[in-house]
């Protein structure tokens, strides 16, 4: 196993692939009916997968390509630029870009959310009683129960939450009926049940180091739509129809206050009960929540799981690279060596056993060894009797 420049780009163009293809089936309201949102978010998981594990594999065949392939790669690998006195490679200079870039993606990332979650501790005193009461019923309600606490932030237009360690519920300053109150509440704790946060933070790393990658903001908005409908669906799993109704209009009710304060979005690093930005994906919610969810069998499952995971093996099967014939002087090296071409050649066996190479020139070489004779057979010459 090794690691190269091929094995690199493979894992980069089969990984942008994969993420292009998930997108396309993600947005099939068949298939996200049928196969659900863990199904997507599982193939996303491959699609990290691949990207992660750059790898030439002992069964990776390489399939050399050459004329414009060729020559491409050999400009690129061979061209400098002159930076002072000194000359530096191109693909050195533009790895030299890539880290500097996604280090300073890495920084104003990290500094934002470490801002988010230090304005959340300055309101973390500003308690609501009423809030922490419906926040304990959820929480009793809850399959798992992690430390939240819940503050009313005025600087807020829409519900939050907040914080990879220190989980917080942050609600506007508003007046919230007891049921609306319930619903923001149990759709944000059912993120930190779901461990979203964590998994939106790993997406927007993931972003920030292949920033140059087109194909990764396809998987960050998808990632951020899934986790809303993967809270959603978790969170009203267990709603009469009423109760889904009520839910839905919460949303919308958050959205019309949302509206007319004007203020900003949340943040990156945070989960969102409805969001202003895109009402298709508001939208999609509603219809998920909805939606009577479409049963698939097992086999199917099974079959569809297979087919994506031997997709992911097959792209290790073969790396493109560039191919290119050996310099003459690595052939020819001394007088003894000469050329000639096996075009009209054969074989000839001699009577005693010994064989012999017959050129359409009507030269002979006599007492081929075993390993020579094995070489001419494979090349197609044919074994002629004397």
């Amino acid at each position: 196993m090794s690691v190269t420049v091929f094995s690199f780009v493979m894992s980069v163009l089969f990984s942008a692939l994969f993420i292009v293809a998930i997108h396309m089936l993600r947005n099939q309201p068949l298939f996200l009916h049928s196969f659900g949102v863990h199904t997507i978010f599982g193939l996303y998981a491959l699609c990290l997968f691949r990207t992660a594990v750059v790898l030439e594999l002992p069964f990776t065949v390489p399939i050399g390509l050459n004329d414009m392939f060729s020559t491409g790669f050999e400009t690129v690998w061979a061209a400098q630029i002159s930076v002072g006195d000194s000359q530096i490679r191109v693909l050195l200079a533009l790895c030299g870009i890539w880290a500097v870039i996604s280090v300073t993606l890495i920084v104003q990332f990290l500094w934002k959310s470490w801002k988010v979650s230090r304005k959340a501790e300055w309101y973390s005193t500003n308690k609501d009683s009423r809030a922490e009461r419906v926040l304990e019923r959820v929480k009793n309600e809850s399959w798992r129960m992690p430390a939240v606490s819940v503050c009313i932030c005025p600087t807020l237009d829409i519900p939050m939450g907040t914080g990879l360690f220190r989980h917080r519920i942050c609600l506007p300053e508003h007046e919230y009926t007891q049921e609306e109150m319930y619903y923001i509440l149990k759709h944000e704790y059912t993120h930190f049940c779901n461990r979203d946060l964590t998994v939106k933070f790993l997406a927007h790393l993931f972003c920030c180091i292949f920033w140059w990658n087109p194909a990764v903001y396809l998987l960050k908005k998808d990632i951020s739509q899934i986790l809303e409908i993967k809270c959603d669906i978790r969170a009203t799993e267990k709603f009469s129809k009423r109760e889904r109704l009520e839910y839905l209009l919460t949303i919308v009710r958050v959205l019309e206050r949302a509206e007319s304060t004007g203020r900003t979005q949340p943040p990156m690093l945070s989960t969102g009960l409805a969001s202003r930005k895109n009402q298709d994906d508001t939208r999609e919610r509603f219809r998920m929540i909805t939606a009577v969810p479409r049963s698939i069998s097992r086999l199917c499952q099974g079959a569809f799981w297979t087919l994506a995971v031997t997709l992911v093996m097959l792209s290790y099967s073969f790396v493109l690279q560039p191919a290119f014939d050996p310099p003459v002087e690595d052939i020819y090296t001394n007088e003894s060596v000469e050329e000639f071409s096996t075009d009209g050649a054969y074989i000839s066996e001699r009577a005693d056993g010994s064989y012999s190479l017959v050129l359409s020139n009507g030269a002979i070489y006599d007492n081929l060894n075993r390993i020579a004779l094995e070489t001419y057979m494979n090349e197609g010459l044919k074994i002629r009797k004397e």
